[in-house]
């Protein structure tokens, strides 16, 4: 075996155990469904952890499943996974902090830009900003600057770059029925069940509205992608560019019946991957001209202006 590369040394090991020559065979095969793929996940790692003493101990310890946070548990199925990557004829996951692959469900992608969200940084900073391009049937195309101070005092920075000084309105973000400050915003639970009880029964819209522009900290941020990714109905559409020629992936979900006008809208989100960044989000209804937000810039800032 002295002249066999080592990458074929490397895959014929790899392909060492009883049926390998059939999957080789079968080549590649449609992927499953995702209900699927998760019921198999969980047996491929409820296996692997009876057949491993070390994992057993490290799954009921401390970062056990009831008390890690969802995205530090995949971690424990990262090798599981690989494992059945094979099983399923070759079906490609997203690995953690990598893009997604063409076939990978919604809710892999979503829990691993929740991994990302979770390792954001955190500031202290004065003030949080929020940059972003509006184009609507209302406003046509528009550009908007905000800054908001941790008492919710909002300045707002016109097109020639004037800006406006706070008035007596107060920034507020809601959840749930209620409407939070800064500060308040800081004591939601990072714990993605937790936090969906306290956004309410339309909690995956009011995940999407904070993850817009809400200065949440990075733990409750990925609780708010574990809420997405949770969504029936969220399909992964793949890698794509936002309206400013930044790469991102999308995914995109179709809401209920409007009670006004009993249409669906269909809402696209561009996601970073790699840093948990909402790019830019867009809807299209049939009969009304697409809509779409782009957000040119969201984080904290030092000053205003």
């Amino acid at each position: 075996m002295n002249n066999v590369p080592d990458s074929k040394r490397e895959t014929a090991d790899a392909l060492d155990f009883p049926g390998a020559d059939a999957l080789v065979a079968a080549g590649r095969v449609t992927p499953p469904g995702a209900d699927a793929v998760r019921a198999a996940r969980l047996a491929v790692a409820q296996a692997a952890l009876a057949d491993r003493p070390d994992l057993r101990e490290l799954a009921t310890g401390p970062e056990s499943e009831a008390a890690a946070p969802r995205w530090r548990r995949r971690r424990l199925l990262v090798t599981a996974a690989a494992v059945l990557a094979l099983a399923v004829g070759g079906a490609a996951y997203p690995v953690l902090g990598g893009d997604p692959a063409a076939d990978a469900s919604a809710a892999s992608f979503l829990s691993d830009v929740a991994e990302a969200a979770a390792h954001g940084p955190t500031s202290t900073a004065p003030y949080w900003k929020v940059r972003m391009e509006v184009v609507n049937q209302d406003d046509g195309r528009r550009k908007n600057t905000t800054y908001v101070d941790r008492a919710g005092r909002i300045w707002s920075v016109g097109p020639g770059g004037s800006v406006q000084r706070p008035g007596p309105k107060l920034m507020r973000w809601r959840v749930g029925e209620r409407q939070l400050t800064w500060p308040q915003l800081g004591t939601l639970p990072a714990d993605p069940d937790a936090l969906a009880a306290r956004l309410g029964p339309d909690a995956f819209d009011q995940a999407v509205v904070l993850l817009e522009g809400a200065p949440v900290r990075p733990a409750v941020r990925a609780a708010l992608f574990e809420i997405l990714a949770a969504q029936d109905g969220v399909e992964l559409i793949g890698q794509v560019e936002d309206s400013q020629g930044r790469a991102g992936t999308a995914v995109e979900y179709t809401t209920a019946p409007s009670e006004f006008t009993g249409k669906r809208t269909t809402i696209r989100l561009v996601i970073a991957p790699k840093s948990g960044e909402l790019l830019e989000s867009a809807s299209r209804t049939k009969g009304r001209p697409d809509e779409r937000t782009t957000f040119l810039e969201v984080g904290p800032a030092q000053h205003v202006g």
